[in-house]
């Protein structure tokens, strides 16, 4: 249990440091969430032959929603990316983590879930976070404020991502559900990174952009996704949501110590509404079935 706990922290730290490394990377949010995909493909494909499935129940008639959803996933990531580099790594880190807030406000109606009036409070606190935090950067035209939009639409997609994995995942192992989503977000963004001729931003990368790039693929998303799943399979739901939140705790400690970006008062208390709220979503639901496995 203990050595699971400690990966865990592990994960949430590789996390939480994504916006540093998305900037330090350049290549645009397209290319960049392309080649994530494609470094951590081959694998996830180790790690769902090591949770005992083949690889023929990956691409069986019942898993086209996680197909889809792995369209969202590759257009999620370049919003999310594409917020670290025009807003605070603070700001995409609030904002993104409203996506448990969406998933709670889509259950309803697309898993005939009911909400407490409790839920209703901690959406509308949540909400009043995130107005908080938009209020510093309500010009439309600030880069600021399309980082916010960005940020804001990729945690949307990814409560749509959650939905459909509490759906239609639960047959399959994380590390399948991942692998599907990830094959598939690479065959939805190659026509987008073809097209554009994106491929050509490689040669403006030295051998540091390179180093970042592979540690981006490797260790945050292909090691971490099968180190986040192996701990899922020990630790309860509640402890592993407990430990989601060091994600945003790293992101803002790296903000803060490695990118000088400091917290005002209202983004702070906007932050501590739209966190405290999740988390109370969360740890209240305890639900292990159709978890997201993070960013």
């Amino acid at each position: 249990m203990i050595k699971h706990k400690l990966i865990l922290i592990a994960v949430m730290a590789l996390w939480g440091s994504l916006g540093i490394f998305v900037r330090s990377i350049p290549i645009s949010s397209l290319l960049l969430a392309f080649s994530r995909a494609i470094i951590a493909l081959p694998i996830l494909m180790l790690g769902v032959k090591m949770s005992g499935q083949s690889l023929r129940q990956c691409f069986k008639k019942e898993n086209i929603p996680l197909m889809i959803s792995g369209a969202l996933i590759g257009l999620a990531w370049v919003l999310f990316f594409a917020g670290f580099r025009l807003t605070s790594i603070a700001n995409v880190t609030f904002i993104y983590n409203m996506c448990p807030i969406y998933v709670l406000i889509l259950s309803p109606i697309l898993l005939k879930e009911k909400i407490s009036r409790f839920q209703l409070l901690t959406i509308l606190i949540a909400f009043f976070g995130f107005i908080l935090i938009i209020a510093q950067s309500i010009d439309f035209a600030d880069a600021a404020f399309l980082g916010i939009l960005a940020a804001t639409l990729s945690g949307m997609l990814y409560a749509l991502i959650v939905i459909i994995n509490r759906k239609y995942a639960s047959h399959l192992s994380g590390e399948a559900v991942a692998f599907v989503q990830l094959l598939f977000t690479l065959i939805v963004l190659l026509p987008f990174v073809i097209g554009s001729n994106a491929f050509t931003q490689f040669n403006e990368m030295n051998a540091f952009a390179w180093i970042l790039l592979l540690v981006l693929g490797v260790f945050h998303t292909g090691l971490a996704y099968i180190g986040y799943f192996q701990s899922y399979k020990t630790c309860s739901a509640s402890t592993v949501a407990q430990f989601t939140y060091l994600d945003p705790a790293f992101a803002l400690l790296f903000g803060y110590f490695l990118a000088n970006e400091s917290l005002t008062l209202i983004q702070g208390l906007g932050g501590l509404l739209i966190l405290g709220s999740t988390f109370i979503t969360l740890f209240i639901k305890n639900e292990k079935k159709g978890v997201i496995y993070g960013t």
